[in-house]
């Protein structure tokens, strides 16, 4: 059973005040998913028309651990929304995959920060059916940039999948910017859409 750690109720109550009335699903890692410092799971909260999905472990869930005192752990956490249909009761395993490989990309000394961008050899999640979908760009979470805690301050990036085409032409800018004030203007949520059309510059 997940222990209610200090840092996993501060998450709890943060995302609370945003969808008091949605209850979470708490999916746990089983022990030896997990690498030291790695995920410990992820809350996903079945909204009109997405999921919600809000990492848990990279950031210090019992106690403090680190030498900074101003920064929980990694010092964020990662979201994600991707489409759901009403009838979805269970969450996608690609998605869970992804954010477990990112989480594993950047424990092995990667550096992640809003801005940054990740292409992929293949669909995301190795799944055939995220298509042309290949490429995550990372930003502050649209609802909830940042919370204190105990042990420091946690930040919420957001992932967002981008086409084929759109990773080329940000690998072409370098910078996401440009694209990702395109995608926010035509969907504020910012959904990871396998299904979309492709944006262009």
């Amino acid at each position: 059973m997940l222990e209610m750690l200090p840092g996993l109720i501060r998450i709890y109550e943060e995302w609370a005040e945003r969808y008091p009335d949605v209850q979470p699903l708490t999916i746990q890692f089983a022990a030896g998913e997990t690498s030291d410092g790695g995920l410990d799971g992820v809350l996903a909260y079945p909204l009109d028309g997405h999921w919600l999905l809000v990492t848990f472990g990279l950031t210090e869930l019992g106690e403090k651990t680190s030498d900074e005192p101003r920064v929980s752990g990694a010092g964020f956490e990662f979201t994600c929304r991707i489409p759901r249909e009403d009838r979805d009761k269970s969450v996608p395993a690609w998605i869970l995959r992804v954010l477990h490989a990112l989480a594993d990309h950047f424990l092995s000394g990667s550096d992640l920060d809003v801005g940054h961008w990740i292409v992929t050899p293949s669909p995301l999640g190795g799944d055939p059916a995220n298509g042309d979908m290949t490429s995550l760009v990372i930003v502050p979470d649209v609802d909830v940039r940042a919370m204190d805690t105990d042990n420091g301050i946690v930040l919420f990036f957001q992932l967002v999948g981008l086409k084929a085409d759109e990773g080329a032409d940000v690998q072409k800018a370098g910078t996401a910017a440009p694209l990702v004030a395109l995608l926010r203007d035509r969907d504020p949520r910012m959904l990871t859409n396998p299904g979309r059309e492709t944006v262009r510059l």
